[in-house]
């Protein structure tokens, strides 16, 4: 994982070791690396830059509902890209962190009309639309502002693409997207609205996706569809290809050859003559964050070796729903330990809380830390206070310098906003 090296036998975010961030924020806590998010960003954008021109390159766009803290996205800010967002409270976070409307997206599924108007508020760049109820109220509240809004139109392409099938987003069983047909159908009746400006197509065939092959059919169909919608005397200037790139969660993880993506870009899209987008999230920020934590102890049964850890499912969810695979190891090596075969599980009352089964591991005693890998997308985001405990600290850490990114809840916070119905009294 890029930003989390050993030194002298101890796990180092940047040239922090990680018992300096227990000590400061206590365990369980996220910790995530800035120079890990740098150098994927950098990485992205480099394999565009070598296969497109420099007036054609296309605007990354970070998947927020990865991890949105703010501060993590003002670090992506920072780097000069644009945001993707999926609700009200994402666009509040984007705004919060110094984003501009000009570089916002918004691609949500069942767009209600709050969001729609601080959408509108905001000045964003587009709204990608999923359905013809979803242009109308948007024509509707643009017209009340007396502004007009652009849209574009997600194509479902009846591609797989993806890991898990929670993950996969391009087949035509799938909620999202639309047909060629249909997109064609909402294309003509938005040319005709006062108040949206229909300018181009999206695409999105899912997360994890491993091969480039993978995106050939999906890109095809967008080009065949705007082939299509320009014989029509239709204006499409703005394509929005999606994200889905993989991270590495084991040693075996195969990877997206970044260059031979941007190829397949500048021979499929690049002909188009049309702005390009893309929406990266996972590959942004998932290897670059851990989750650190803390042996409770270990639990022996005549079928079982438990290692009990502080953290649980409720911090983590990724391993229960979509049965992930994380690496886990000590954050102190200790040598000359056998090896150990371990469910590793969380103090929650679900046998669900397990975040492997029959690991093998360097023996691992009560007290020691141990981290939880590749947990910087889709862990603190995902994560609740089941069984009323209290959410996690988030630290960034950047070579030397420390944050708290996020303060650990209190046991006040769980019960802020509730309150005792005056009649029980």
């Amino acid at each position: 994982m890029n930003g989390f090296t050993e030194k002298n036998g101890i796990l180092h975010v940047d040239n922090v070791p990680l018992p300096e961030i227990a000590r400061l924020a206590g365990t369980p806590a996220y910790v995530y690396s800035a120079s890990s998010i740098r150098a994927q960003y950098e990485a992205l954008k480099s394999a565009f830059e070598k296969k497109l021109p420099a007036d054609r390159q296309p605007l990354l766009c970070y998947a927020c509902k990865a991890n949105s803290n703010i501060g993590i996205l003002k670090l992506l800010k920072t780097l000069g890209g644009g945001l993707e967002i999926v609700s009200e409270g994402e666009l509040y976070r984007g705004l919060e962190a110094g984003f501009k409307g000009e570089k916002i997206i918004s691609t949500s599924f069942g767009k209600n009309e709050a969001e729609v108007r601080a959408c509108m508020d905001a000045d964003i760049r587009q709204f990608n639309v999923e359905a013809w109820e979803e242009l109308e109220q948007i024509n509707k509240i643009a017209a009340e502002k007396g502004k007009k809004a652009n849209v574009l139109f997600r194509l479902n392409p009846n591609v797989s693409g993806g890991g898990h099938a929670k993950i996969s987003t391009g087949r035509k069983d799938h909620k999202f997207g639309n047909t060629e047909d249909k997109i064609a159908e909402m294309y003509r009746r938005a040319a005709g609205m006062k108040h949206v400006n229909p300018v181009g197509i999206s695409v999105h065939i899912g997360s994890q996706v491993t091969t480039v092959e993978s995106f050939r059919p999906a890109y095809e169909n967008v080009a065949a569809l705007v082939k299509r919608l320009r014989a029509e005397k239709l204006t499409v200037e703005r394509l929005d290809i999606g994200g889905g790139f993989p991270i590495a969660y084991d040693s075996s993880s195969t990877l997206l050859d970044l260059d031979a993506f941007a190829q397949w870009v500048a021979e499929i899209i690049l002909p188009l003559d049309t702005e390009i987008q893309l929406e990266p999230g996972r590959y942004m920020v998932g290897n670059a964050g851990v989750l650190l934590t803390e042996t409770l102890y270990v639990k022996e049964t005549d079928a079982r070796k438990f290692l009990v850890l502080d953290a649980a499912m409720n911090d983590l969810i990724r391993p229960t729903l979509y049965e992930a695979y994380h690496g886990i190891r000590p954050v102190v090596t200790n040598a000359g330990r056998n090896t150990v075969s371990y469910d590793v599980v969380g103090p929650i009352c679900e046998s669900g809380d397990t975040f492997a089964k029959e690991r093998p591991l360097t023996e691992i005693r009560k007290g020691e830390l141990v981290v939880i890998e590749s947990a910087g997308a889709y862990g603190f985001s995902m994560a609740s206070n089941y069984n009323s405990r209290p959410l996690p600290p988030e630290i960034l850490v950047d070579g030397d310098k420390i944050a708290v990114i996020r303060k650990r809840q209190t046991l006040s916070d769980l019960i802020r906003g509730e309150s005792l119905p005056d009649w029980l009294d």
